[in-house]
């Protein structure tokens, strides 16, 4: 099982990543709008690369980072200082520290693959979502690249897929993230 080593942070928000994966046209290819409202989680959110465009996106909504590792949130509230919208929570693996149908949005960036029980998580995940809501889920395309995870620690679009149905979200769409990641949209 590959975990992120937060000594690695400063891989989180470099020239190439936002060249691959601006995080701005990233979010709006999975349908966020411009002065939008609503609730999105932000799971995982490491330092911040879309929590603080999605809370500009949604200027009207709010912005919710939750991280297991202080060091992430700490840095993502550092970067973030100044926008009103965001809140930072720390949260344990199965357990996030938000009410029962409270997100619009959900977000699970290069996490799901780090998850060892991914029926109980995407239930974690189902709980707080909103009848409704969406699950935006960005991974790694499973093959060999010169950086990131391993290729035998990616899944497949098709795993992820059946996770999410076996658990009873819905697939809408695969989004075409960048030539290394894929992403997909499940509702409520």
């Amino acid at each position: 099982m590959h975990k992120f080593n937060p000594m690695n942070a400063a891989k989180l928000d470099n020239p190439t990543r936002r060249k691959y994966m601006p995080p701005f046209k990233t979010l709006e290819k999975f349908g966020l709008k411009q002065n939008g409202e609503g609730i999105f989680l932000d799971i995982g959110c490491g330092i911040g690369y879309f929590t603080i465009p999605a809370a500009k996106i949604l200027a009207k909504g709010k912005v919710i980072g939750i991280d297991i590792l202080d060091e992430m949130l700490e840095l993502a509230k550092e970067r973030s200082s100044g926008i009103e919208n965001i809140e930072y929570k720390k949260c344990e693996e199965y357990s996030f520290p938000v009410g029962d149908s409270i997100s619009d949005y959900v977000l699970l960036s290069n996490v799901l693959h780090e998850i060892q029980d991914k029926s109980r998580y995407i239930n974690e995940i189902k709980r707080v979502l909103k009848i409704g809501g969406r699950v935006f889920v960005i991974e790694w395309r499973k093959r060999e690249t010169n950086y990131g995870p391993p290729a035998n620690h990616r899944i497949s679009q098709e795993e992820v897929i059946k996770w999410f149905e076996e658990e009873g979200l819905k697939f809408v769409l695969e989004i075409d993230v960048s030539e290394h990641h894929y992403g997909l949209i499940f509702e409520k």
